[in-house]
């Protein structure tokens, strides 16, 4: 196990190559081990990174992050999720608010905003294969909008938009499990966003996990990885690290009861140095 460990942690240094060409941080718990969950998606975070994940939640799950940092330059600033089961280890369903995004100026709009509401479902189909989808709407809207080449000032009007995406989780035994995510699967006017993953559970306290983001290289959008390991060094302390999209992130997970845990993720390189906190609660 050690020297699958130090493996792991040496891919993630050499892995830092390049600059990244996102900007999403979403979950502080898979944003920890770089973004590397889709085939993971074992609670609340199933909500975003792979919905058939809460065809498995065994429990209601509320979860809450927050960007302490670098708010006007990175995605999904502020979260609030939720996913409970319908029928234990069979299916579940969730829902999410997003504060996507929150700048003064961005690409010609003054006060722009993005927030996205999502409803999940999760259906377990065979004992090793579960399926899930998303339905989200994304409403963006800004006070004013600048023409670059004109300079003439517009009112920036509203605009709201829905999409779906798809996951699928298979299990293929107690230690390895195969995910993928289809994101805006129904289009929206683009490709969508074919992300492949594995997840490998050597031991009952730790995960190694590897995503693909834009498999496809969709209108010739660079494609992208992710990989991550978390570590439960004790009941209540799990240490992550992961490279996202060619940078590095650090986490830990605190769980101050039984059923709360707190975490914190440190993104460095290109996020120059964004500062996740957030917290998910079972009851």
């Amino acid at each position: 196990m050690k020297k699958l460990t130090t493996a792991i942690l040496a891919a993630l240094v050499v892995s830092t190559a390049a600059a990244p060409s996102g900007m999403a941080c979403y979950g502080v718990r898979a944003m920890g081990m770089g973004g590397a969950f889709i085939a993971v998606a074992d609670d609340v975070q199933a909500v975003y990174w792979n919905p058939a994940g809460l065809a498995h939640i065994q429990e209601k799950q509320f979860g809450w992050q927050r960007a302490t940092n670098q708010r006007g330059t990175t995605n999904y600033i502020d979260i609030y999720e939720f996913a409970m089961p319908l029928e234990k280890g069979k299916s579940g369903i969730g829902l999410h608010y997003t504060n996507d995004w929150d700048a003064p100026s961005f690409n010609g709009y003054t006060n722009y905003r993005s927030q996205w509401w999502t409803m999940s479902y999760g259906q377990k189909v065979s004992d090793k294969l579960s399926l899930g989808v998303n339905v989200r709407m994304e409403k963006q809207s800004a006070d004013l909008y600048t023409d670059p080449d004109t300079k003439k000032e517009t009112t920036g009007a509203p605009q709201t938009t829905y999409s779906t995406d798809v996951g699928v989780l298979y299990k293929a035994s107690p230690k390895l499990t195969f995910g993928l995510y289809i994101q805006d699967s129904s289009g929206r006017g683009k490709e969508a966003n074919w992300r492949p993953a594995v997840a490998y559970r050597p031991d009952n306290k730790t995960i190694i996990a590897f995503d693909i983001y834009n498999a496809t290289e969709a209108y010739n959008d660079k494609r992208e990885h992710s990989i991550g390991i978390e570590h439960k060094v004790t009941d209540k302390i799990a240490l992550r690290a992961g490279n996202y999209h060619r940078s590095m992130t650090y986490g830990i997970g605190v769980k101050v009861t039984k059923d709360m845990e707190l975490n914190f993720a440190y993104m460095g390189d290109d996020f120059n140095g964004q500062k996740l906190i957030g917290m998910q609660t079972k009851f």
